[in-house]
């Protein structure tokens, strides 16, 4: 009898502390569900309105962690410095896919398992940056031009060239806001100098500099996503931007304008990528197609700076502008996809030359 009442004491303090300890790791437990049902992504801000995570949260059960950069110099160093562990999506422009995969850091995408390849417009795929589609999918387009603000020139406007923001007159006093992407801003400066964008030679390297310096007298602000600010601001009087960065302000402000060079512009490419050290691929997948469903991309489109690269996003040919710089694109010497031709020595030359002044 006795020995009965030990072993049902036993048994019951046995439950208690079984009890406890659940309760106690309970939340641990969900918490590791969460985790695994959760994915990390880092990408440019102004992009994804947040509304459509929590829409894609509440369809799939699956949350979306997003940090953001604000150019490919920070995306770069950042996932270089941690090899990419902690992130399983990035959205990098052309040139930072080709790094990214070259250094091993991304994963080969399974095609079966995006449904919306043969939705992508043509002329967005199959670019020297990856070829065949095999790490990125491109998911947003720009080219990049000159907003300019026309009260500041009640004479008539500045000429539809790259000499406008890299050697503005002597008998103007404008400024301006310039990328502060330092290979696109440099590449930008070859094709204006040289009429091509190429590798250039120890010297054509101090040219650029140069060039560069001199521009800084002029510039406002190096800055990818402010330039609307810039010119409603009266600040700049020319922006060199991405025009996914402006055209709102150009369908509602009157006074300023888009220019497209007559040398001819770059066509930027902001990509979907995944990472090699990412273990929830699938999860990914899924976020994905659901970021190309046409709704999706038309909400995007509409509250944030978000230009579709799907053939059927009538919502983007529908505006006058944005139809003629997509025609651009197919254009003879309209836009070529910008290519990183600058060595890491050469660049770093250059930039910290300019930023150092």
């Amino acid at each position: 009898m006795t020995s009965k009442k030990i072993t049902s004491s036993v048994g019951a303090i046995l439950f208690w502390i079984a009890a406890i300890f659940g309760l106690l790791f309970i939340p641990i437990i969900f918490q590791s569900f969460e985790n695994q049902r959760s994915i990390n992504v880092f990408m440019w801000s102004g992009v994804v309105d947040t509304k459509v995570l929590s829409d894609f949260e509440k369809e799939t059960g699956i949350h979306v962690n997003v940090s953001y950069f604000e150019g490919n110099d920070e995306l770069i160093v950042k996932v270089l410095a941690t090899k990419g562990k902690g992130y399983d999506m990035i959205v990098p422009s052309d040139y930072a896919v080709s790094f990214f995969s070259s250094h091993g850091l991304l994963k080969k995408l399974d095609h079966t398992k995006l449904d919306f390849l043969d939705k992508i417009n043509p002329k967005f795929l199959q670019h020297w940056f990856d070829p065949e589609n095999e790490y990125s999918v491109p998911a947003e387009w720009y080219v990049l031009g000159l907003a300019v603000n026309t009260h500041h020139f009640p004479h008539g406007l500045p000429k539809e060239s790259w000499q406008t923001v890299f050697e503005p007159s002597p008998t103007t006093s404008y400024r301006v806001g310039v990328l502060n992407d330092s290979r696109e801003l440099a590449g930008l400066a070859i094709k204006y100098l040289y009429g091509e964008l190429r590798p250039i030679t120890r010297e054509e390297t101090k040219e650029i500099k140069h060039l560069l310096m001199r521009q800084k007298k002029r510039v406002e602000a190096y800055t990818d996503f402010r330039g609307d600010f810039l010119l409603e601001s009266g600040n700049c009087s020319v922006v060199l931007v991405p025009l996914s960065a402006i055209w709102k302000t150009l369908t509602k402000d009157p006074s300023v304008a888009f220019l497209l060079p007559q040398e001819g512009t770059f066509l930027g490419l902001e990509n979907y990528a995944i990472l090699e050290s990412s273990t929830k691929e699938d999860l990914v997948y899924q976020f994905m197609n659901y970021l190309f469903r046409l709704e999706v991309q038309k909400h995007n489109f509409e509250h944030k700076i978000f230009l579709s690269t799907r053939m059927d996003a009538d919502f983007v040919t529908e505006n006058p502008l944005l139809k003629k710089c997509l025609d651009v694109v197919d254009a003879p010497g309209g836009a070529e996809p910008f290519e990183n031709v600058l060595a890491d020595e050469q660049i770093n030359e250059i930039w910290m030359a300019v930023k150092g002044l």
